[in-house]
């Protein structure tokens, strides 16, 4: 695939480039995926939060936030957004003696969930039909590695 990019050749081989590359690319496909498949009122970080707390019902604000790499107080105010939005219902709960506001998808929340559930296992499949098995859990164990070693060179803290 050729694009406006081709002049920078010494980049075609450059791994940190190439991830960036890759990273932008998919935050970009998400938006446009999103938008024409799934439902553009929400944002990606709403969709993923949807995804979450339908699979762990159980899942934290702070949990929310580092699998998201956003702040705790960035989540909190997505998730407000959300609750107006009809997507969530918040209610206090408890944990271990700390109160924590436990989060719910709505009947909204749901239909968005699942119809979103439904196109990217389009995306899933597109990738199991040009990806060997062995090729897709390759690729994941080289990128833990890649950030492995990244760790090794400077701790990322998680916002």
């Amino acid at each position: 695939m050729k694009n406006n990019f081709d002049r920078f050749e010494h980049l075609e081989k450059n791994l940190s480039y190439q991830i960036d590359y890759t990273s932008n690319f998919n935050k970009s496909f998400r938006r446009e995926f999103q938008a024409k498949h799934i439902d553009n009122a929400i944002t990606p970080d709403e969709f993923s939060i949807l995804y979450a707390i339908f699979y762990l019902p159980d899942i934290t604000q702070s949990e929310l936030a580092a699998l998201l790499f956003k702040g705790k107080a960035h989540i909190g105010k997505i998730l407000n957004e959300m609750e107006e939005k009809g997507l969530v219902k918040r209610s206090a709960d408890t944990r271990g003696n700390i109160i924590v506001k436990r989060n719910e998808l709505t009947s909204e929340g749901i239909k968005i969930f699942k119809q979103g559930h439904k196109e990217f296992e389009k995306v899933k499949k597109a990738m199991e039909n040009n990806f060997s098995e062995d090729e897709l859990y390759q690729f994941i164990e080289y990128l833990k590695r890649y950030r492995n070693i990244l760790e090794t060179l400077v701790e990322v803290k998680l916002k």
